[in-house]
């Protein structure tokens, strides 16, 4: 059987939300488990850069600040998939709705109001 371009965007798609879920899952719960057994001061982590140097210092929070990063990316991969593979199969009004969608991403996470 061929394979349409909807089930290859359904799988892909399928695939990016069912990683992106487990991988943050997995995130939270280490930074819990870890938070459990060592916590820390509290700290605030923000960025993915100071979550990353966080978890290096040896801070839970920078774990669980990574999960939830992850999670709020989740969906932001699944357009990007989307584009792709509306690019591969030459579906240019679907490529220019999800480049929309991109661009009004963009904005809200770069443009300060």
């Amino acid at each position: 059987m061929i394979a349409t371009g909807t089930d290859v965007l359904n799988r892909r798609v399928r695939l990016v939300l069912v990683v992106g879920m487990w991988l943050s899952m997995l995130l939270l719960i280490a930074g819990l488990l870890w938070y459990a057994v060592a916590p820390s001061n509290g700290e605030i982590v923000l960025g993915p850069a100071q979550a990353i140097n966080a978890i290096l210092q040896g801070n839970p929070v920078g774990l669980i600040s990574l999960g939830i990063l992850c999670l709020i990316a989740t969906p932001l991969v699944r357009v990007l998939t989307a584009l792709a593979v509306f690019a591969q199969t030459r579906e240019w009004k679907f490529v220019l709705v999800s480049a929309l969608v991109l661009t009004i991403i963009a904005m809200a996470i770069f443009v300060k109001g």
